[in-house]
């Protein structure tokens, strides 16, 4: 099991850039990050969301652990990918060691 402070590393290695590729794994669906969007909580203070085009909107309901979304917050997102429910590949090349 991971170090609390390795999974603190491996959320900060995560810099989403618009076009980052992510694949929901329970159904293979493939989507785009096409904008990231700041909203401001009265207790979370800024917070992030994306917008993903996914690439078969159909499936976008049966999502087992998203269920309609077609907007991700961040950090859920970075959080998805480190526990393997998203796999995310970015334009830019990084990866998560």
């Amino acid at each position: 099991m991971a170090s609390q402070q390795t999974l603190r590393d491996e959320f900060d290695a995560i810099e989403f850039s618009i076009g980052d590729v992510i694949i929901e794994v329970t159904t293979g669906n493939v989507g785009f990050l096409k904008k990231r969007e700041r909203r401001v909580d009265i207790e979370m203070d800024d917070m992030y969301f994306w917008e993903v085009h996914w690439s078969d909107e159909s499936l976008v309901p049966v999502f087992e652990t998203f269920s309609q979304f077609r907007t991700l917050e961040e950090e859920y997102l970075k959080i998805s990918i480190i526990i393997g429910i998203i796999v995310w590949q970015s334009i830019n090349q990084k990866e998560l060691s």
